[in-house]
Order: C-alpha cells, then structure tokens, then sequence
C-alpha cells in the first residue's frame, strides 16, 4: 500500500457487524447489527492501526475497540459492567480502480461465559464470533 496524505470517509452503507453462536447444529445468528459508530485509525501507509466501535444490541451497547493493531494489539470488548480481551484477526486490504478504497474485515471470538451476552443459554458455554465489514474511502484532499 502506497502512502496517502488526504483524508478518509467510512462507507456506512457497506459497514455490518454480525454476532453468532456455535451450536451442534453449526453456527446460528445472535444479532444482525444494522448500525454501528466508531472509528478506524489508520496510518500514513494505510495499514489499520486501531479501531473504537460501538454495536447497538437490543439490550445495550457493546464496545470493541483496540489500538496498535499492526504491532500485535488485542482488542477490548465491553458489555455493561464485563470487559475481556480477545486476540483481533484484522484483513484491511488497499482495492485500486477509480474510486480506490480500503476493505476492512475484522473477527474475534470468545467464551460466552466471559461477557454475558444477552440471548445466549447460560448453562453451557458458547462460543461466540463477532465479525465486522466495512470499506473505507479515500477522499481527495482539495487542490
């Protein structure tokens, strides 16, 4: 990826967050999130250096955030009072054409015991992915 000193737009439109369950039947949805806000931090390069999101739940607000990404960071998820770490496989790719962009993908997983996520049976634990995608544009710096 080539260095860009202008500016970026996050496509909402292409931005979507799933949270999902393994059972013996495979995986099953928890929640299709329609909206998410946040940040993504990038360097000059274009490398995905952190980000700060918040996913709308039915219940409340979950947090996934992480810094230093590129350097071997983890991310945080918050669920109320609940806070775990969790290691974050980030895929941030440079797409070229007319309109170049960067695709983003990030995943994780963990133990449904370790954040109570409402939904989820309590009796036996769970895995649980959570799994965003999103593009983010390069916006031409005027002049």
């Amino acid at each position: 990826m080539g260095t860009f000193s202008g500016s970026w737009r996050i496509a909402m439109d292409a931005t979507e967050a799933t949270l999902s369950m393994d059972t013996w039947l495979g995986p099953r949805p928890l929640y299709d999130v329609p909206e998410i806000t946040g940040s993504f931090y990038l360097r000059p390069s274009g490398g995905l250096a952190g980000f700060a999101l918040l996913i709308p739940l039915p219940s409340r607000a979950l947090r996934w955030d992480a810094a230093d990404l590129d350097r071997g960071g983890r991310s945080r998820i918050r669920l109320g009072e609940r806070e775990i770490g969790a290691a974050v496989s980030v895929l941030c790719a440079q797409v070229p054409g007319e309109r170049p962009y960067y695709k983003v993908v990030l995943e994780t997983a963990f133990s449904s015991w370790r954040l109570g996520l409402p939904g989820v049976p309590r009796l036996r634990p769970r895995r649980i992915a959570l799994t965003l995608f999103s593009e983010i544009y390069i916006v031409k710096a005027p002049g």
